[in-house]
């Protein structure tokens, strides 16, 4: 029987593991990796990961097991991994296998952290790469439809979700701006229909509204403001009909074409923290660099 340990960016960018049933191999997940995926949760703003759901049904169904690092046949282990580049994660994944190798059981760490790498080449623990988990899925996961399992019908069915919400949020943020830029065109007409007070009021409630339109849906926010600062530097050259030559590049125009562009730059700070965690901002994150 071989030991699977699985780090959390194996668990965030490939959850289909979770349901995974393969002959002669066993999944772990130490605790510290959940409490991981929550703080992640917590951090970007939401109020849990669903993926500790499917972890939980993963573990009641029989296809992973939870494990305690704080144990003590792990705490002595864990007293034996001194690397300050490591998480208390990371010592505990690097814990659990040393415990596992000394009572004589084959152990591979799932991650694609190349510190723990390693630590485990350093310890002789195998690593199991993301081509390596790939080839896994592709010769053990069955088809949705053909499956009576229900875990792997649930991180299908959370994979969907993942992607209906990235395009939601990008057409929420997209008719935001365009609501806006029709209130913008037509604010003369709006302002003759309340006073001075009014127009206060109105503006403290867009203000709240819009900060908590962006702490409730961060992607769609981040659209909005990407496209009011296409918007913005739009609108600076219009009057000219876009002829270069017959603009004015003063200090004035200069300022609102940095301020355009700011606008454009929090909206994409803003998107990116949006998506966090999903596919697509892994995809950023490992190809681009882009995210955190």
């Amino acid at each position: 029987m071989t030991n699977i340990i699985l780090d959390s960016n194996i668990i965030l960018r490939q959850p289909k593991i979770l349901g995974l049933q393969i002959p002669g191999m066993n999944f772990l997940v130490p605790m510290d990796v959940i409490e991981e995926l929550n703080t992640r949760a917590v951090q970007r703003g939401a109020p849990f990961d669903k993926r500790i759901e499917l972890i939980t049904k993963a573990s009641v169904q029989g296809t992973i097991s939870i494990i305690n690092p704080d144990s003590p046949f792990y705490r002595q282990y864990r007293e034996l991994v001194n690397n300050t580049r490591l998480s208390g994660p990371d010592i505990s994944i690097i814990a659990i296998a040393l415990g596992l190798i000394n009572k004589g059981d084959k152990v591979k760490i799932a991650t694609q952290d190349k510190v723990i790498w390693k630590v485990a080449e350093e310890n002789d623990i195998e690593i199991l790469h993301e081509d390596d988990i790939n080839n896994l899925l592709a010769n053990f996961v069955q088809p949705t439809k053909n499956s009576a399992d229900t875990v792997q019908k649930e991180i299908s069915n959370y994979e969907k979700k993942e992607k209906k919400t990235f395009f939601s949020g990008i057409f929420t943020g997209t008719i935001t701006t365009l609501t806006a830029v029709v209130i913008y065109k037509n604010i003369d007409i709006l302002l003759q229909t309340i006073n001075v007070w009014g127009t206060i009021i109105v503006i403290i409630i867009a203000a709240v509204g819009l900060f908590v339109f962006r702490e409730r849906r961060k992607l769609s926010y981040g659209v909005f403001e990407f496209l009011v600062g296409i918007v913005t530097i739009i609108m600076l050259f219009q009057p000219v009909h876009f002829n270069l030559s017959t603009l004015n590049f003063n200090m004035d125009f200069n300022i609102r074409l940095i301020g355009g562009l700011y606008i454009m730059v929090r909206g994409q700070d803003n998107i990116v923290k949006g998506i966090k965690d999903t596919k697509i901002g892994l995809f950023l994150k490992d190809r681009y660099g882009i995210g955190s």
